[in-house]
């Protein structure tokens, strides 16, 4: 929830908020418990908590199991996670995700399609409500329970207008996404940067919740990464901090942003698939592959990028060795204390394990859990968009 000046409506939903965000965290615990960890009294800790319980937003879940002792039993509560549902349209550059989660991020349902770059953005944009409708309906899904929608995508975002400026991949126009999803979904609509949305994910469900400063880093299908300082997203002056694959590493390529010799113009799987087509080397085994009646693209990344064939594995190398080199200088400007990996590429055979060997030696002094597989990865394109909505609208 923002923040909007101090009074004592304000300080209400901040204790509020401080009260869930502990829930979330830690899970379970007993009203003395919150009060010591927030540092509220008792008194408001149960008048909150009894607000919250009328209004279904936590549950009560029986006494604590603890040494036997005098006094009154500890009873737990914690966030009710069936509370309300979410609706999260995560738009990639090659696929669309829609899905409902619950506060958790369990997955009611779910559906994807591939993004469609050729027409309008408001035509595709209609067809995605269409399907969100569909998905509804047929899961008997109420309005009532929908607490919000998110869309995330690549790029620059005005948030607060609900725009996007710039996807590269997709469009390169802007587009007032909120506006034309609101007029045919009638929820609140937060639009943002996947990036951000991934790094907000990790904050609510991933390591964030245990460390307070990371780098996020995500491999596929192109390339970017998230700063987050003392459990917050780092945004800079235009809200374009940490854009990693826009740093500089070569000289003749030209971006989808505009720019020449960004890293993403390398090491993006459409760049790599560019790469090996483009190469005068012999690879019999991709060759026989491709005549089975088999095409590559970034989405079956995984089933031809091992096939075997040496000067496959040295192309695969070299954008290896250079996302490397663009990371380890972006570690000695923002010192994290870890990087979290995601990204489709990262979960390749044998990727992540040659990215490592790759980064130290730059430097080989790192611990051997300093770079970390996030967990959220198999779902990260659903937990994207609700921890989106958690932000601005329930914590």
């Amino acid at each position: 929830m923002k923040y909007q000046g101090i009074n004592l409506g304000n300080v209400k939903i901040s204790n509020r908020s401080s009260i869930l965000r502990l829930l979330n965290n830690n899970g379970a615990m007993s009203r003395k418990d919150i009060s010591e960890a927030v540092g509220l009294t008792a008194a408001s800790v149960t008048l909150i908590t009894t607000e919250l319980l009328e209004e279904g937003v936590i549950v009560e879940l029986g006494e604590a199991e603890e040494e036997k002792r005098a006094g009154r039993k500890k009873i737990l509560v914690d966030i009710n996670h069936a509370y309300k549902n979410v609706l999260c349209i995560a738009i990639e550059a090659d696929e669309t995700y829609i899905s409902v989660t619950d506060l958790r991020g369990n997955v009611t349902c779910g559906y994807s399609m591939p993004t469609d770059k050729k027409t309008m953005p408001e035509v595709f944009l209609k067809k995605i409500t269409s399907e969100c409708k569909r998905i509804l309906w047929e899961n008997d899904i109420l309005k009532d329970t929908i607490l919000g929608v998110a869309v995330t995508v690549p790029g620059k975002v005005d948030r607060a207008r609900g725009i996007s400026l710039n996807t590269y991949n997709i469009w390169t126009d802007e587009v007032r996404i909120a506006d034309i999803v609101k007029d045919e979904l009638s929820f609140p609509i937060i639009v943002e940067n996947n990036l951000k949305a991934y790094a907000q994910s990790e904050i609510y469900f991933g390591k964030g919740k245990e460390e307070g400063n990371l780098l996020l880093l995500k491999w596929g299908p192109g390339v970017g990464s998230a700063i987050i300082v003392d459990q917050h997203i780092y945004q800079g002056a235009n809200g374009m901090a940490a854009e990693i694959g826009h740093m500089t590493s070569g000289e003749d390529r030209v971006c989808n942003c505009g720019r020449k010799g960004c890293l993403e113009a390398y090491i993006s799987t459409h760049a790599i698939i560019n790469d090996i087509k483009a190469s005068d080397k012999t690879m019999p085994c991709l060759r026989e592959w491709i005549a089975k009646g088999n095409q590559m693209t970034p989405m079956n990344i995984k089933e031809w990028s091992g096939l075997g064939d040496l000067p496959l594995k040295e192309i695969l190398d070299e954008k290896i060795h250079r996302l490397a080199h663009n990371v380890r200088n972006a570690i000695s400007l923002i010192d994290p204390n870890r990087v979290v990996l995601i990204g489709y590429m990262f979960d390749i055979p044998g990727i992540y394990d040659s990215f490592i060997e790759a980064y130290k030696q730059f430097d080989d002094r790192i611990s051997n859990d300093f770079f970390v597989k996030s967990e959220l990865s198999e779902r990260i394109n659903h937990t994207e968009g609700l921890a989106v909505v958690l932000e601005e609208l329930f914590f």
